[in-house]
This record gives C-alpha cells, sequence and structure tokens, in this order.
C-alpha cells in the first residue's frame, strides 16, 4: 500500500456528493440506475448482497423453524452460542471496553481533542440541544424505558448472591442494585459509539472520504477499503447495526403491547399484537427516513427527547424529590467508587462453577475451551454427580449465568449498536472537535442517563419496600429474595386480598411482576396523573421505537451505498423493511424467552468487537497524521504488497507495475502454506543481515511449524496432543511475528508488535509471503 498522495492533499476541495463517491467506488461493485434523469438505484451490490443475505437468511432460518412449533431450534442453538461466547470470551468483552475508555479518555487531555471533524472552518450544522437530542435518541432506545425499573428491581430482589460491591444489609442491596444498573449504562457502554464516531469524524469529514464504515480503516489498509476487504467492513457493519437495534426492537415492542393493554383492557398482550406494532412503527419510521435527517429524523428526536424529559421532570415533582436527589448524588459518587474494581470483573469465580456442569457440553464436546468439563471425570472417579448449582451453594457463589444474562449482554448490546450509532454521531458532529464529541456525545448523555435510572430505579425500589412493609414479606437474607406465592402474587398478578387492596392504591410487589409492567407500576401511586404519565410513557416509547428504527434504517442505507448521503428513496424502504423483518423474526425465535435475543446481540457484538479494537489503532493514525507528528511522517504506510490482496485475487487497485504478477503471489502464499521455510528465510536473513542467523531463525520456526501440524493430525491418538499442537503453533506466530518486527524496523514501516502477531495467526501464509517479497527492498537499501 503505497503513502498518501495527491489524493491527501485534495481532500478538503469541493466536491459534489456524487463526485466524492464514485471517486472511491470499484466500477464493478456499483451500481447506478437512472430513470426519468433522476437517481432510481445507487448502492455497492457486493456489501448489500451480502448483508442482506444474512438478515434475510435469519428470516428464513426463523420461519423454517417456526414450523416446528413444539421442538424449535433457533432459542437452542442461540444460546448454545451464547454460552459458548461468554464462557471463551468475556475476558475480551471486559478488557476491550476499559482499554477503549482509557485510550478516549486520554485523547481529551492531549493536543488532539482540538482536532475538527471537518475543515478547520466548518461551524456544526445543529444546535446543542438538537445535536444532544438526536445523539441520547439514537443511542438509547426503547431499553431505557423496558430496564428502567425493570434491571434495579432484578438486581434487588432477583439476583439471589450477586453482589458486585460489599453488601451486608439491604440499604447497600439497594445501592448495589442502583449501582450495577448505572455500570451497564454507564461509560462502558457509550464508549464503542464514541469510537467509532471519531474514527468515521476525522477519516471521512476531515480527510474528505465518504461516510461508511470501510473508511474508519483506511488509515489501516489504505485503499483496500475500496476493495473486497471493505465489502466485508460494510457488510458485516450492516448486519450488525440491524440485529443490534432489532434487539431493542424486540425489548420495545413487548413494552408497547403492555401499555397499550394498561390502558385498554381490551388490547390483548401476544405475538399478534406486537406484529402489528412492528409494522405500524416500521410504517412510521420509514415515512422518516424518506423526510430525511433534517426534516424527519430530527424532528422525531427532539420530540422523543422532550417527552422523555417532562416525564422525568413530572416523576421528580409530584414524589419526594429530596430522597430522588439524595439517591441520584449517593448513585454517582457509588459509581466512582466501584467503577473501575467492577470494571475489569469478569465472573472468574462464578463461570467456574460451569465446569462442574455437564450442561455446557454439546453432541458429547464441551464448549470451554482448554480442559473438558469436570463433571465427568468427577463422577468416574468418585460417583458423586456434579453441577453448577451445587457449585454455587457449596461456595455461596453468584449465579454463573450472571455474565452471559446481563454484563456480557449488555457489552455485546452496546458493540452491536457501535456502527450504526457512532456513524450517526459522527454524521451529526461535523464542526465540532473530538474533545467536543467526547465531552458532549459521552459524558454528557451518561450523566443524563444516570438521573433518569436513578430516579426511576429509586421509585422501584422504595415501591418494593413499601409493598414489603404492608404485605408483612419476609425476605431471605441468604439471597436477597422473597416468595412470590407466599407473598400474595400469582402469575405476575397480585391474588391475596391484601395484595388486590395494595395494587388498588398503587402499590405493587414490583420483583413479582413482569419487566413490562414495572415502570407503569411506579407511576400508580399519583393518583389522575398516572394515566397521563403512562401515555407520556406510551409515546416515549412508541417514537424511541421510530427513532431507532429510522436511524438504524438510515445508516443501512448509506453505508450499502458506499457513503451517499440522500440515497435513492427505494433502497430506504427496503432496508426499513429488512429490519422490520429482522425484527419481526427475532420476536418470534423469542418465544422461548429473552434468551434469544440476548444470544443474537452477543453473538453479533463479538465480530465488531475486534473491529473497534482497530479503530482505535486507525483514529491514533489519523489523530497523528493530522497532526503531522515527526514519528509517523517518517515512517511508510505499509509493506510493498498487502496481506489482503489475496482478497482482491492479488490485482489491487494501485498496485506498483514493478509488483509480482497474480500468479507469483499466488506461488509463494501456497508456498508459504505447507513449506514456510523458504520464505522465513529469505525474510529473515534480509532483516538480520545476516545469513547464520537468519538461517537459523528459519529453521527453528519451520521445525515449530512441522511438529505442530504432527501433533495436530494425531490429535486423535493421545490425551494432551491436541494442547501441545496449539502450543507450538502458538511459539511459530511469535517467531513470525518477531521476523516481521524486523522486517518492518529494516523499512521503516510502521505497526505494531500486537498487530505482527494478530496477523500471524489469522493468516500466516500470506505475512510470510509478504516478508519475502519485501526482502529484496530491504537490500536495495542496504546498498544505497
Amino acid at each position: 500500500m503505497s503513502d498518501m498522495t495527491a489524493e491527501k492533499e485534495k481532500r478538503h476541495d469541493d466536491y459534489s456528493q456524487d463526485e466524492n463517491v464514485e471517486r472511491h467506488v470499484r466500477k464493478n461493485r456499483w451500481i447506478s440506475v437512472d430513470i426519468g434523469g433522476k437517481p432510481f438505484l445507487r448502492f455497492n451490490w457486493v456489501s448489500s448482497l451480502l448483508a442482506s443475505l444474512v438478515l434475510w437468511g435469519f428470516v428464513a432460518a426463523v420461519l423454517i423453524d417456526d414450523e416446528n412449533h413444539t421442538n424449535p431450534k433457533l432459542p437452542t442453538e442461540f444460546s448454545r452460542w451464547k454460552k459458548w461466547i461468554t464462557v471463551n470470551f468475556s475476558w475480551m468483552y471486559i478488557l476491550t471496553q476499559d482499554v477503549w475508555f482509557i485510550f478516549v479518555l486520554w485523547l481529551l487531555f492531549t493536543k488532539y481533542a482540538n482536532i475538527k471533524l471537518g475543515r478547520d472552518d466548518d461551524k456544526p450544522e445543529f444546535s446543542d440541544f438538537a445535536w444532544f437530542s438526536m445523539l441520547f435518541s439514537c443511542g438509547i432506545g426503547v431499553g431505557f424505558y423496558y430496564y428502567g425499573v425493570s434491571e434495579p428491581i432484578y438486581h434487588y430482589r432477583q439476583s439471589a448472591n450477586l453482589q458486585s460491591i460489599p453488601v451486608t444489609n439491604d440499604d447497600q442491596k439497594a445501592q448495589q442494585a442502583i449501582f450495577q444498573t448505572l455500570f451497564h449504562w454507564g461509560l462502558h457502554g457509550w464508549i464503542p459509539y464514541i469510537v467509532v464516531a471519531l474514527t468515521l469524524g476525522v477519516t471521512c469529514h476531515r480527510q474528505g472520504l465518504p461516510m461508511t464504515m470501510r473508511n474508519a480503516f483506511h488509515p489501516l489498509i489504505g485503499d483496500h477499503t475500496r476493495g473486497f476487504a471493505g465489502d466485508l467492513i460494510d457488510a458485516l457493519s450492516i448486519s450488525c447495526t440491524t440485529f443490534g437495534v432489532c434487539t431493542s426492537l424486540g425489548l420495545g415492542v413487548s413494552q408497547i403491547n403492555s401499555v397499550l393493554a394498561r390502558l385498554d383492557g381490551s388490547v390483548e398482550v401476544n405475538q399478534k399484537t406486537q406484529t402489528g406494532i412492528i409494522w405500524i412503527i416500521t410504517a412510521v419510521a420509514t415515512i422518516s427516513v424518506l423526510l430525511g435527517l433534517k426534516r424527519g429524523i430530527k424532528s422525531l428526536s427532539l420530540f422523543t427527547f422532550t417527552i422523555g424529559l417532562v416525564l422525568l421532570v413530572l416523576v421528580t415533582v409530584c414524589d419526594n424529590t429530596w430522597f430522588l436527589l439524595n439517591s441520584f448524588v449517593e448513585a454517582v459518587g457509588t459509581y466512582m467508587t466501584w467503577v473501575i474494581q467492577v470494571g475489569f470483573k469478569c465472573g472468574t469465580w462464578t463461570q467456574l462453577n460451569q465446569e462442574f456442569d455437564n450442561g455446557y457440553e454439546y453432541e458429547g464436546k464441551s464448549l470451554l475451551w482448554g480442559q473438558d468439563s469436570l463433571s465427568d471425570k468427577l463422577y468416574e472417579a468418585t460417583g458423586i454427580e456434579t453441577s453448577s448449582a451445587l457449585a454455587i451453594e457449596k461456595y455461596d457463589s453468584g449465579p454463573s449465568w450472571m455474565m452471559d444474562g446481563w454484563t456480557i449482554f449488555y457489552w455485546g448490546w452496546w458493540i452491536s449498536w457501535a456502527p450504526f450509532v457512532g456513524m450517526f454521531i459522527a454524521k451529526i458532529s461535523k464542526g465540532r472537535t473530538v474533545g467536543q464529541v467526547i465531552k458532549g456525545a459521552f459524558i454528557a448523555p451518561i450523566l443524563f442517563s444516570f438521573i433518569f435510572l436513578t430516579f426511576f430505579g429509586s421509585l422501584g425500589i422504595k415501591m418494593q419496600r413499601a409493598a414489603e412493609m404492608a404485605l408483612d414479606v419476609t425476605v431471605d437474607k441468604s439471597n436477597w429474595s422473597i416468595d412470590c406465592a407466599a407473598s400474595g402474587y400469582t402469575g405476575g398478578a397480585p391474588s391475596s386480598e391484601a395484595a388486590i387492596a395494595l395494587a388498588d392504591k398503587g402499590y405493587y410487589l414490583l420483583s413479582c411482576r413482569s419487566s413490562n409492567d414495572r415502570i407503569l407500576d411506579v407511576m400508580a401511586p399519583y393518583g389522575k396523573l398516572t394515566t397521563f404519565m403512562h401515555l407520556l410513557v406510551l409515546i416515549g416509547i412508541t417514537f424511541y421505537f421510530v427513532t431507532s428504527s429510522d436511524s438504524g434504517s438510515y445508516v443501512d442505507d448509506i453505508i450499502s451505498a458506499q457513503g451517499h448521503e440522500n440515497p435513492p428513496w427505494i433502497q430506504r424502504v427496503y432496508w426499513a423493511v429488512t429490519e422490520a423483518a429482522t425484527a419481526q423474526a427475532l420476536l418470534s425465535a423469542s418465544d422461548a424467552g429473552l434468551s434469544t435475543i440476548q444470544g443474537v446481540s452477543i453473538v453479533a457484538g463479538l465480530p465488531y468487537t475486534i473491529a473497534i479494537c482497530y479503530c482505535c489503532t486507525s483514529l491514533y493514525r489519523a489523530l497523528k497524521r493530522e497532526m503531522r507528528d515527526e514519528d509517523i511522517m517518517a515512517q511508510r504506510h505499509g509493506f510493498v504488497v498487502s496481506s489482503l490482496d489475496i482478497l482482491e485475487l492479488y490485482s489491487p487497485e494501485g498496485m506498483p507495475a514493478q509488483s509480482p504478477s497474480a500468479g507469483d503471489r499466488f506461488k509463494s502464499n501456497i508456498i508459504a502454506l505447507f513449506f514456510p521455510y523458504k520464505g522465513l528465510k529469505t525474510a529473515a536473513v534480509a532483516a538480520y543481515n545476516d545469513d547464520v542467523m537468519g538461517t537459523i531463525y528459519a529453521v527453528v520456526a519451520t521445525c515449530t511449524w512441522f511438529a505442530w501440524f504432527l501433533c495436530l493430525c494425531l490429535s486423535d491418538i493421545g490425551e494432551g496432543t491436541a494442547s501441545i499442537a496449539w502450543m507450538l503453533f502458538v511459539f511459530f506466530v511469535a517467531q513470525v511475528a518477531i521476523i516481521r518486527y524486523q522486517v518492518r524496523a529494516a523499512r521503516s514501516i510502521r505497526d505494531n508488535f500486537l498487530n505482527d502477531l494478530f496477523a500471524t495467526f489469522a493468516m500466516y501464509p500470506m505475512v510470510i509471503s509478504q516478508m519475502e517479497l519485501e526482502a529484496p527492498y530491504i537490500e536495495q537499501r542496504k546498498q544505497v
């Protein structure tokens, strides 16, 4: 990949929208159709097709699975995927969120904070209030209403032995419940949005690239963003965005159904009603998308944010204001005290209990990486059956499902929204600086979220305590739970005379109620204002639903059109319908419970976790180039050939005329795949400038490779052989990465050793071939 050339110098020149997109589109991937002199189609057919296959394939799978109502397979599959990802990748989800936060916080106090997302003389398009309303409405969605009361109540009375912070009495348990909610909706939640928003803002607004996710990676892979690598990034982004939005829509539609049923007893709570809600709201969202960003989405966002603000203020003045303000101040202090420690909590010992349970096996094979489940071995040795439930009881542990049921679900949910919300924030933040975006689109929304969550969560816990006092409920202090049946509740509704009489006064045992009812219940004590508040909730949820849907469709449309800001109307309708169909399918697949929705979110978030890590590297490089830092300006952008050239059949655009032919590249890759010694020796000898040392490095690495391959082939013969094989592969990867590091140093190619390791691990033949073809240039440099 070549360094930035004249294209860089022209990045601030004025181009029409069509011209700007056309300059960055591969012609063989671009479909452009005009009818009557007006644009009818403008889209990248490769990324659009790939994303459509994933989304409509999911819809088709649900329809096929739905034919077997007695034994549907999809809920089981998603539950298995969720378990597998959570058990094996909790560490990655947890660590990456923390690293992203540290990186963004560091940026705020550096010279890079003053870099503007756009030209130096650009001004913000939207007022501060409109900007904040749009990013808040887009970034939060219906989850605010669904979990605002329900989550604190769950952590207070239904989370068994879960204590993220020390708890010795019920007051501390209440504070822990509020803290856990803020933790899931705080810094760690919004950080993926900001990383993507800043990366796109710098690379697109400032460097003149079309606003699409592929260009967030341009500082890393250069013009490969215009090829198949870019198509894969955009397809993944569309799929991830749609699944993330549909997770919220799947939660929101049930909430809307419950509010309608509370306001009108004739409305039934069932899937048929919820299907109608999805398609009615999709129609409204489609109209909003057709109206565009300023007329449609902006107006809806302002209205939705205002409704939520009115509800918040009304609840504050109707209840004990002093109590809510006390709770907010204490909650923020608790959050600041514990967020670092809890932010690194992976649930190590609670998840260890899963090793004692054969429920983490599938078709006789463990879902756990490394050692298989211990349950069978322990049974063979002692005849005693073990389980995670037994381990929890014996060691007084928290529930082993807490990570995938809550924290990892949330991280996957936020991450799956990142391409959608991050791109939307970047879109509306043109003319603002990096520092302004961090403070206004990161810190400010979190503080406002804390007010909403603390106020409504505290009202929920207050009502729970009031009902427990009135009904003389006994709280089991061993797990902080209550017996709903003994307390006068059956099927989520008050059934005893005392419980019914108390409900008539507007007070409920919220832990015995459904999640959809809880936010409505906390407004029940306010007499004649209750119905009005319920209407505000209905309007707020509905329009959050609409703004999430139209914003998601809008972003999908722009990505599929490879950055075209105003794609033809037919494409907008297509992506809105695709999103609605996916939401409908997700709703149908979720009859077994919330597990499917959580599974989709976690699965969709996994690949983008890796992508956002690279976004951090890409953003850092882009900022350093904007400031023309000496260290990065003195280095070359990349190797003479790229390890990603295989995606373009070794013929990427802009490849120098003297570069090896596609046939030679293919031959080099095949040799490196099956006999790495040849390429490694050539690269090592050139990099170390020593025939003997280079040969030794190549021989050792090749021997390690052969040992890995041999052990892998014999892995079924003896226990532990597979483990030895992968240990050897790790050693091989490390040796190749070290040689790559030396090659880069010899050629002044910028990168870092972590990327060397990851690139080698993912595609070692391409990396070895890349180094082999770089070696002659090292020799030429020495001669000069």
